[in-house]
C-alpha cells in the first residue's frame, strides 16, 4: 500500500492546486516518516501560510484521508474529510517566509480526531483482509475572505509536524496559486473570491 501527502489550496471549490512539485526536500523527508494508519491524529499538526489580507476561521481548511482499492476504476473504499480548527500563530515556530505572510496552525477538533481515527481503523481492517490499495492525505484551504483586493501573486505555504515534541517542517514555500491556474480560472478566482464583510 502506498500513501502520499498533498497540500492543496482551493479558495473556490471549483479550483484546486496540488503543490507536490514545490515540496521542500526536508518536508518530503518529514512526510515520509508519517505512518498514516497508526499515527494518532493528536500527533499530526499542520500550519498554513497565506497573505495577511486573507482571513481564515475554523473550517476554512480541511484534512482528508482516503484509501482506494488497487485496480483501474475501483471505488474509493474510505474517504473522510474533516474541518480543521485554525488559529493565527504570532511568534514562535514556524516563522513566516515574509512580513506579508500570516501563519495559521490547523488542528483537529475532538470530533474530527475521532473521525480520522475511525477512518484509519477502517483502512487497517481492510488491509487485514488482504485488500491492497493506495491512500492519500490531503490538506486543503477551502474558504476564507480577503480584507483588501485579491493579492497578486497569491502565495501559500504549508508546514507539517509529525509529533508534539518535534518542530514544524516546511512542505511548500510560497506557491503562487494564480500562476498555477489557467488564465480563465485565474480570472474567475479574481472575480469571485469573497471580500470580508
Amino acid at each position: 500500500m502506498h500513501f502520499s501527502i498533498r497540500p492543496i489550496l482551493a479558495l473556490i471549490s471549483a479550483f484546486a492546486l496540488s503543490t507536490c512539485a514545490s515540496v521542500n526536500p526536508a518536508g518530503l523527508i518529514a512526510a515520509s516518516r508519517i505512518d498514516p494508519l497508526n499515527t494518532p491524529p493528536s500527533d499530526i499538526a499542520v500550519a498554513v501560510g497565506v497573505p495577511r489580507t486573507l482571513r481564515l476561521v475554523d473550517g476554512d481548511a480541511v484534512f482528508k484521508i482516503a484509501f482506494r482499492a488497487e485496480g483501474g476504476e475501483a471505488p474509493v473504499v474510505v474517504d473522510e474529510t474533516v474541518p480543521l480548527e485554525l488559529r493565527p500563530l504570532r511568534g514562535g515556530m514556524p516563522k513566516p517566509n515574509s512580513t506579508d505572510e500570516m501563519i495559521y496552525s490547523a488542528t483537529f477538533s475532538a470530533e474530527g480526531a475521532e473521525r480520522i481515527a475511525a477512518a484509519q481503523q477502517k483502512i487497517r481492517s481492510l488491509r487485514a483482509t488482504g485488500i491492497d490499495g493506495k491512500g492519500s492525505i490531503t490538506i486543503s484551504v477551502t474558504g476564507g475572505c480577503f480584507t483588501q483586493s485579491l493579492p497578486d501573486p497569491l502565495l501559500v505555504s504549508t508546514w507539517l509536524r509529525t509529533a508534539p515534541d518535534e518542530d514544524y517542517v516546511q512542505l511548500t514555500r510560497q506557491v503562487d496559486v494564480l500562476r498555477s491556474l489557467d488564465e480563465s480560472s485565474a480570472a474567475m478566482l479574481r472575480e469571485e473570491v469573497a471580500r470580508c464583510g
